[in-house]
């Protein structure tokens, strides 16, 4: 029996739609600022993963658009997409071993360029209305474990305040559909919702019921099915993505879209 994942999916969208506001509110409010357009394919290049419900929906859809010459022009393209970033994998790997600076090493990985396999050979995006949600906010300030992060070809200035979206926030909501899908799905890998995975490997991976751990047990591990972990060359833990919260975080009241101490704001308004 086939998996349905429908109601995951609907609420993928919803969050999606509620980042294209955002976004456009920020086109409408600083259009002097936002320099994204037909053509320009610089995030295109940025180093990123896509949560599980993501990578499964960008995948749906991807299987539903292609086939024939296009379809494997596309594949080759994360082949080689999945290749380099490996390398570069293997290479901070090797760095955290030789005891080198965690800044330093998060610094080289935001300066590697990899081609996503969807970028066509006319410099657009294959799959633009299905495209990820990191690549719907690069044109605006977004912030991750406290960091802020804009596109260079933006008009925003560094040391400059701006409303800036709380990447931290929408991943967490995210993994909390994730979390659902694993639960609903019945799936054994108690990891499964924390998935993060490239865009590249996202479009190749068949997730049927022997990849989501669902139905007949596998001889992938000989634990129970609540010890059973996945692979962890499939898997980066959400925890070493985004640092927890403080104490304070965690138990603040206050409304996200306008605290200015934590920079939770996901939309335009406040103090600058």
């Amino acid at each position: 029996m086939a998996l349905d994942f429908t109601e995951y999916f609907k609420k993928y969208e919803a969050i999606v739609a509620e980042v294209d506001a955002v976004f456009n509110k920020f086109e409408t409010e600083m259009p002097d600022l936002v320099k994204c357009g037909k053509g320009c394919s610089d995030c295109c290049y940025a180093l990123f993963d896509v949560t599980l419900v993501e990578g499964m929906y960008i995948n749906a859809k991807f299987n539903e658009k292609f086939s024939g010459l296009e379809r494997s022009a596309i594949l080759d393209r994360a082949d080689k997409a999945d290749r380099e970033i490996h390398k570069l994998k293997r290479k901070v790997f090797k760095a955290s071993q030789e005891g080198r600076p965690v800044n330093d090493i998060l610094l080289e990985v935001a300066k590697a360029r990899v081609r996503c396999p969807m970028l066509g050979d006319d410099d657009l995006c294959s799959i633009y209305e299905n495209r990820p949600i990191t690549c719907r906010l690069y044109g605006v300030p977004t912030s991750i474990g406290g960091e802020a992060h804009t596109c260079n070809k933006a008009g925003f200035k560094g040391g400059e305040k701006y409303p800036t979206v709380n990447m931290d926030i929408i991943l967490d909501r995210l993994l909390a559909i994730g979390k659902e899908l694993q639960t609903g799905i019945g799936s054994r890998f108690r990891e499964l919702g924390e998935m993060l995975l490239p865009v590249s490997m996202a479009i190749v991976t068949d997730y049927d019921e022997q990849y989501l751990g669902v139905g007949e047990k596998t001889a992938l591990k000989e634990k129970s099915p609540e010890e059973e972990e996945l692979p962890q060359e499939i898997i980066a833990p959400a925890a070493e993505k985004a640092p927890a919260k403080s104490a304070a975080c965690a138990s603040c009241t206050e409304s996200k879209s306008s605290c200015e101490s934590c920079g939770e704001s996901i939309v335009l308004g406040g103090k600058e």
